[in-house]
């Protein structure tokens, strides 16, 4: 058995959805999130980040929703990347 690329997964359906810039934002329910942002974005305020939830078998893809799910992504993303 293959070992799956989770970030290449998330780094190929961010570009389909037009974001350029991912991060690792950790592991949860079987689900492993990533941040997606567009680098213009960075320095603006939008409102709420976006994050891409892949299932552990690399198969099933989905956002991040509402406010609970989006706030434990965030603080996970910090964690992880220093911010």
């Amino acid at each position: 058995m293959s070992k799956i690329d989770y970030y290449q997964i998330a780094l190929d359906k961010a570009k389909e959805m037009g974001y350029d810039i991912v991060r690792p934002a950790g592991e949860r329910d079987g689900w492993k999130y990533f941040g997606i942002t567009k680098s213009w974005l960075i320095g603006h305020k939008i409102g709420l980040p976006r994050y891409l939830k892949i299932s552990d078998n690399g198969r099933e893809f989905s956002m991040a929703e509402g406010w609970e799910e989006t706030m434990w992504a965030l603080k996970q993303e910090e964690e992880l990347s220093n911010l």
